[in-house]
């Protein structure tokens, strides 16, 4: 799908943006966002710093720090809430450690594989993504204690590769979307795990072949096309991040009108891109923006004065696009 430069504002409606009142020295990078009753939680994987802001951008809490004892971690991969706990994996531990919203921590758990993302389900059981292991295991149900109760994936011979830097999971409304690294196949599980169907994607004559998909040294030639994030769906509206040859683009699809286009994320910019849509909420696609985005617009004045002068300062902002209907 060619680039086409305005192609946002066809599905952006409004743009508000939340500047992060962060901690010195709080974050190198944005990894993994997601938000839980108007709470926005934030993950730096370099760091394994775990942080959450108040809707205003107000600073909360920190989840946990690096160390070796019961209640610390290696490295934080992966993280989601639900209304009992926030839930930290440690891949390098192999362990969930599990904490009260107030960022208390609450206990402990081994893990009997090693994960790589995962998402809590109503029942109190979890979708789980492994690493490869000897049991194969890709995409599996477990039990409160982690536990695998229900396979549902498992890892082809030659592709040992689950190592995604962005979500495999995102949630929308009372859907899970998980889509595996460099699939063209998004599935659908409901909130208790159950599979409702598939998407498929043509990403046409430049997707990479089978070959190129197990290997990551192949897929660096900037010759492919494939998708970076789990895409997200709302309603009819699709928008999809994806590595389009040498350049990085947010596609931008209806599905019930089969139409839309790719933007550029690297230049150009206007206020209704999303430059990495890392999730949804109430209608919204979730992004983030710090200083170095600034040259990526064709006019930052486009933007608020104290957005701008914000991230001029070093800070973040948190920016929620809502789709038009």
């Amino acid at each position: 799908m060619d680039v086409v430069p305005d192609i946002s504002s066809s599905f952006i409606d409004t743009v508000v943006y939340v500047k992060l009142q962060e901690p010195q020295n709080t974050f190198r990078n944005i990894d993994k966002l997601k938000i839980y009753n108007d709470t926005i939680y934030i993950l730096d994987e370099r760091l394994s710093q775990m942080m959450s802001f108040d809707k205003h951008g107000s600073f909360i809490t920190q989840y946990g720090e690096c160390g070796k004892s019961e209640s610390e971690y290696v490295r934080v991969n992966s993280f989601d809430v639900d209304a009992r706990y926030v839930y930290l994996y440690d891949d390098s531990g192999e362990k969930m450690l599990l904490f009260s919203h107030g960022g208390q921590f609450v206990k402990k758990v081994k893990t009997p594989f090693w994960g790589e993302d995962f998402m809590a389900l109503d029942d109190g059981s979890f979708l789980f993504s492994l690493k490869p292991g000897k049991s194969g295991v890709k995409l599996c149900i477990t039990d409160s204690l982690f536990n695998i109760k229900d396979v549902l994936f498992k890892f082809d011979e030659r592709d040992q590769d689950n190592f995604s830097i962005y979500s495999l999971f995102q949630r929308v409304g009372d859907s899970i979307y998980y889509t595996d690294d460099m699939s063209d196949t998004t599935h659908v599980f409901t909130s208790k795990g159950e599979l409702a169907h598939s998407y498929v994607f043509n990403l046409g004559k430049d997707a990479p072949p089978l070959e190129a998909r197990y290997d990551a040294e192949k897929l660096r030639e900037d010759k492919y096309v494939y998708m970076l994030t789990c895409p997200l769906l709302h309603g009819s509206r699709l928008i999809m991040h994806l590595r389009n040859r040498r350049t990085r683009t947010v596609m931008y699809y209806d599905l019930n009108n089969r139409s839309g286009g790719n933007k550029d994320i690297d230049s150009n910019l206007s206020p209704t891109d999303v430059i990495i849509p890392l999730c949804m909420y109430n209608g919204c696609v979730v992004g983030y923006l710090e200083d170095y985005c600034l040259d990526r617009f064709a006019d930052k004045s486009s933007l608020p004065q104290d957005v701008v002068e914000h991230m001029e300062a070093g800070n973040r902002v948190v920016v929620f696009y809502r789709l038009k209907r």
